[in-house]
């Protein structure tokens, strides 16, 4: 799914989010997955990083590269989505990253003109409030007729759906009749020209709103100025966009009626330049500019935009969204741009790496033949020169000499921070790495660097082989789930013991690592020290058990060792009776069963969450320190089955269990290796041919 497009329908600031309708945006990250744990990735990631980077969410690189100084105050983590639970701080997803800097815009657009998915109707209930409030100041209407023009507009906006697609439909035209003063019949001729306009009834609507430029109420006169281009641009792009919402293209626009449009917009600005709807006139404008196919002119103005707003203000992030959309992704971007920021984006997109191959990368000659336009910023030149010799060329020492060691300069600058963050990475494994991220974590400072820092240190560790360094009384990793990763697959016994204990830590690492002790305990055998640490679970420890967001929860459900369920169809006595059990016989065939049978109630089929990984240079993957081979369901059965001295009921029942771990889709829910049909046939006749009066046998319709 990965480098997928997607199609976004937003809505946001006036002026802002016009062109940020539908249309495709295969840069963002809006699905769920896990990212890779690593410092950097060959593609397109779901774990965007506090460094500029081909696999980042082109919105997440541009926001960086905007953010060119620390706003000077505090600020606080952004609440993560419900798919980046788990993600720790050092990934994120562009809703967070603009949540944390920028905070949620709350104003609303006056117009968005997307069709059909983000229809004109978008604005029908919104421009009621700006109509009603004009027509109580209005002055010399009188009161019934202030009541039938404002129930006018209600059904307008009420019907407008309805009517929208239909240019042949009418509304009830019946209060007319009850309008005569001057002021209100100017109201009145703005209701009329505004239904033609949402019918679609462009020439009605133009006629309707241009009868009104000299209207004497302020309010009609501005709103008819504003209404005449909105009109003049959607009879542009009307045949523009197909049944999907999709943009078609340039040539599917009405030239003339664009250069209306644009001629009104150039009119509105120039009579109201403050007016109520500058911020969407100006936006219309930039969505021409589009609809022309003007890249060049595009680019032009969102540079303006991006160097004029505030890095922390909301509208800045609904700006790049609507770039994202609407500019960095088109098929010609790259030659129209002037712009060395936005240039860098799309430079940095390019440098992505897809299994499939989406398109070919940039090419060093393609990015050397761009030096000219980057003179006003050689030091971005330089680091896209860097980022390419690393993730392309795979040349670290060119990438390393590219970017010379500044320790001394602040990091907190997100391409100052990048820079350092790519020399490291293109050193990793030389002397004094370990010392080069501890000098780096210190000079971090905005949200998302420390921990991206922080898991480069853990990751040389693990590389060195001392991964619990990390857990150091005054160690500088401080990232909860850096060190909730290390718990669950790499850490020994006697660490998480240690761990799970310590007051210093988090509550949330601290029951990842005696949920983790606790399990490990009884799947590798460590069955005398599960009855010890059984002790340590608090006695209001939940138990509610979800294998599918494991160590991403509120709370760990460390509970289910002491209150879980133990005994179902096989009859067994409590879970610390039965690992007692297993401590003096590990060969205890009905101690075996019942252990199988806490898995089973409490379900923990196909929890894989702490199993080890194979060494890939991501953290927390390779052997763990954890003694013991791990023991699954589907092998206990596999044992008893194979023992001839074990008793009727239990051999049975391991037959029932083994031919029931494939129910119902003949997928193994029970660990270990899988095994033929055949031999589930051949468990099936066995326990029917030897134990033919089982209750097990005698349940047992059917093999999966």
């Amino acid at each position: 799914m990965r480098g997928k497009r997607r199609i976004a329908i937003w809505a946001g600031v006036a002026g802002l989010a016009l062109l940020a309708g539908a249309g495709p945006a295969g840069a963002s990250s809006d699905y769920s997955c896990d990212p890779v744990w690593a410092l950097s990735d060959s593609g397109f990631s779901c774990g965007n990083r506090a460094l500029l980077a081909p696999g980042n969410d082109t919105r997440i690189n541009l926001f960086l590269l905007r953010r060119t100084a620390p706003a000077g105050k505090a600020i606080a983590y952004a609440k993560p989505t419900w798919e980046e639970r788990g993600f720790g701080h050092s990934f994120f997803g562009w809703h967070t990253l603009r949540d944390t800097y920028a905070g949620r815009s709350g104003a609303e657009e006056a117009a968005s003109e997307d069709q059909p998915l983000n229809s004109r109707c978008n604005s029908a209930a919104s421009g009621q409030t700006a109509f009603e409030a004009a027509l109580a100041a209005a002055k010399g209407i009188p009161e019934g007729e202030r009541t039938a023009l404002r129930g006018a507009r209600a059904t307008l906006a009420e019907k407008c759906s309805e009517i929208s697609d239909h240019a042949d439909a009418a509304l009830d035209t019946a209060w007319r009749g009850q309008v005569s003063s001057a002021s209100g019949r100017e109201f009145a001729g703005y209701l009329d020209a505004a239904t033609a306009f949402y019918v679609g009834q462009w020439d009605k609507a133009r006629d309707g709103f241009t009868a009104l430029a000299g209207a004497r109420d302020l309010w009609v006169a501005e709103a008819a100025a504003y209404m005449a281009l909105r009109v003049e641009l959607n009879a542009a792009q009307a045949a523009s966009f197909d049944e999907y919402g999709d943009f078609t293209g340039p040539e599917k626009v009405d030239k003339p009626a664009l250069q209306r449009a644009r001629a009104a917009i150039a009119a509105y600005l120039k009579r109201y330049p403050k007016g109520r709807y500058a911020h969407s006139a100006r936006g219309l404008d930039r969505r021409a500019l589009w609809l022309s196919g003007d890249l060049a002119g595009l680019g032009r103005e969102y540079e303006r935009l991006l160097q004029a707003l505030p890095p922390d203000s909301p509208e800045l992030a609904t700006l790049i969204q609507e770039i994202d959309n609407k500019l960095i992704l088109q098929k010609n971007a790259e030659a129209a741009v002037d712009s060395p920021m936005l240039l860098a984006v799309i430079d940095l997109m390019r440098m992505r790496q897809f299994d499939g191959g989406e398109q070919p990368p940039l090419s060093a000659a393609a990015l050397t033949a761009q030096k000219g336009r980057f003179a006003a910023r050689p030091d971005l030149y330089t680091y896209l020169q860097a980022a390419h010799a690393f993730y392309i060329a795979k040349d670290n020492a060119k990438a390393a000499a590219l970017l010379p060691d500044r320790a001394q300069q602040p990091a907190s600058v997100p391409l100052a921070f990048s820079a350092r963050m790519l020399r490291g990475m293109a050193q990793a494994g030389g002397n004094g790495e370990t010392g080069y991220w501890q000098g780096l974590i210190g000079a971090a400072s905005d949200p998302y660097q420390r921990p991206l820092a922080e898991l480069a240190l853990a990751l040389a560790w693990q590389k060195a082989g001392r991964f619990e360094a990390v857990f150091d009384a005054n160690s500088p990793v401080r990232d909860d789930r850096i060190r909730e990763l290390l718990l669950m697959r790499l850490a020994g016994a006697d660490l998480l013991r240690r761990f799970a204990v310590d007051p210093a830590s988090a509550p949330h690492p601290r029951q990842i690592a005696l949920f983790t002790l606790l399990h490990k305990d009884l799947t590798q055998g460590h069955y005398a020290d599960f009855g010890r640490d059984r002790a340590l679970v608090p006695a209001d420890a939940g138990n509610e058990l979800s294998i599918w967001d494991f160590g991403t929860g509120d709370t760990v459900p460390v509970g289910v060792f002491t209150k879980g369920k133990w005994s179902g169809e096989l009859a067994c006595p409590a879970l610390d009776a039965t690992a007692g059990q297993l401590a003096q016989n590990p060969a205890n065939v009905r101690a075996r069963l019942c252990l199988g049978e806490f898995w089973r109630l409490n379900g923990f089929d196909r929890f894989t969450t702490l199993d080890p990984v194979e060494a890939n240079g991501t953290l927390a993957s390779g052997p763990g320190r954890f003694a013991g081979a791990v023991l699954t369901r589907g092998a206990i059965y596999a044992a008893i089955i194979a023992n001839r001295q074990a008793a009727a009921d239990e051999r049975s029942y391991a037959l029932y269990r083994a031919i029931r771990c494939y129910a119902p889709a003949g997928i193994s829910d029970c660990g270990g290796e899988e095994v033929p049909i055949a031999q589930r046939k051949a468990w099936f006749d066995q326990l029917k041919r030897e134990y033919p009066n089982s209750q097990w046998a005698r349940s047992l319709r059917v093999y999966w």
